[in-house]
């Protein structure tokens, strides 16, 4: 458990993922809330068995942990699994309003080629959608193809009356989005950027299936046997097991390739995102879109599915220097991007800098506060000697 300076509200921070993005975004809101934020968290390892089991530690570390003052709210990623979290917790917490925040949800992400779909995960953000007080989305399009794609997963469930669900769910859901940490970008801005040689293509995405490394890949193989000059940086985060298509990638670019691999340190993750003239993206999942949207900040052009998450971000009067529809389109817009004087940039930088931490967390800050005070009676009432005079 971790904390940062006692302010305002108590907010139980729990995470059974600790890792990458989730582990990113609940560190800065920490940072730039005014109340006070603590971790109770698991290594990011084991996901189905977080998902499952995960309340049986965390419940009771949070119970060990609330002391006289107890908690004003929950914050509850999608790993967690609500109705079992709030089961385990002593009776007097069991009234505190959770926020039930989804990064992805297991109705609509892809599976992997070895993978079978499992309804129990999905069902599982179905019931936690429920039992919430406040169910919040990364993104508006994020929301919108959970609630889309609820009809359709529901039938799954034999000899339950369905009714009322999808109409509860989205009188709760919302969206909330990830801040980007704007100043700590521009504090590691390159004095002096490149000048000169080829141009920088960036791809900073999870080294997984879901986010199709062979389509950046043959798109790169193509322009390179069209002589055309490119440096690659790939990074992101890199796992002992991960597609072939990197080791092949590597022998065969060779020198068109620069960093190659995660970039440890932050400082030095953020330069490479200064350095790289195009940002690319080839997922077919993406709730959000960090990793593009950092980039963006940064100065890059981005590279990006005409869908998901993207055909909001980038879509409009300059969509088709951005968005592509298969590989010949990806193709076209690097070949096209690569020799173009100046990156079309849209009005997307400042769209994406309106997502400022600063910004972002007075948001999340005034919806703690409008839960803690639709709570307060009940939780009153739930307090030993509570209830009716």
């Amino acid at each position: 458990m971790s904390t940062s300076a006692p302010a305002g509200l108590r907010i139980g921070a729990v995470e059974p993922y600790w890792g990458g993005s989730h582990a990113h975004f609940l560190q800065d809101l920490q940072r730039h809330s005014r109340h006070r934020i603590e971790f109770f968290k698991l290594p990011a390892r084991h996901w189905k068995w977080r998902v499952r089991g995960a309340a049986l530690n965390l419940a009771p570390a949070v119970n060990a942990a609330a002391g006289r003052r107890g908690f004003d709210v929950f914050l509850c990623s999608d790993f967690v699994n609500v109705p079992d979290f709030r089961a385990l917790l002593a009776p007097a917490l069991r009234a505190v309003p959770v926020l039930y925040y989804l990064h992805e949800n297991q109705m609509t992400y892809p599976l992997s080629p070895a993978e079978e779909f499992d309804p129990y995960f999905g069902f599982t953000n179905v019931l936690s959608c429920l039992s919430a007080d406040a169910v919040a989305f990364n993104s508006e399009f994020h929301r919108r193809d959970f609630l889309a794609r609820l009809p359709k997963f529901l039938p799954r469930l034999p000899d339950y009356d369905r009714r009322g669900i999808v109409a509860a769910i989205t009188a709760k859901a919302e969206v909330l989005p990830l801040g980007l940490d704007v100043e700590e970008l521009e504090s590691h801005r390159l004095a002096s950027p490149p000048a000169g040689g080829p141009r920088r293509i960036l791809w900073n995405h999870r080294w997984e299936f879901d986010k199709r490394p062979e389509m950046f890949f043959a798109a790169l193989a193509t322009l390179a046997s069209e002589n055309i000059p490119f440096v690659a940086d790939v990074a992101g985060e890199s796992f002992a097991r991960h597609p072939p298509v990197f080791d092949t990638a590597r022998q065969e670019l060779g020198p068109r390739l620069g960093r190659f691999g995660f970039v440890a340190s932050r400082a030095e993750y953020i330069q490479c995102l200064w350095a790289a003239d195009v940002v690319v993206s080839t997922a077919q999942q993406e709730f959000f879109g960090i990793s593009m949207a950092e980039a963006i900040v940064c100065g890059a052009h981005p590279v990006a599915p005409r869908a998901l998450v993207y055909a909001d971000w980038y879509a409009g009067a300059c969509a088709r220097h951005h968005l592509y529809r298969d590989s010949a389109e990806l193709v076209a817009l690097l070949r096209r991007q690569l020799a173009a004087p100046r990156p079309h940039d849209c009005g997307i930088p400042a769209r994406m800098r309106a997502l400022a931490w600063p910004v972002v967390a007075r948001r999340f800050d005034a919806r703690f506060a409008a839960l803690a005070r639709k709570s307060a009676p009940r939780r009153r009432a739930a307090a030993p000697g509570g209830g009716a005079e």
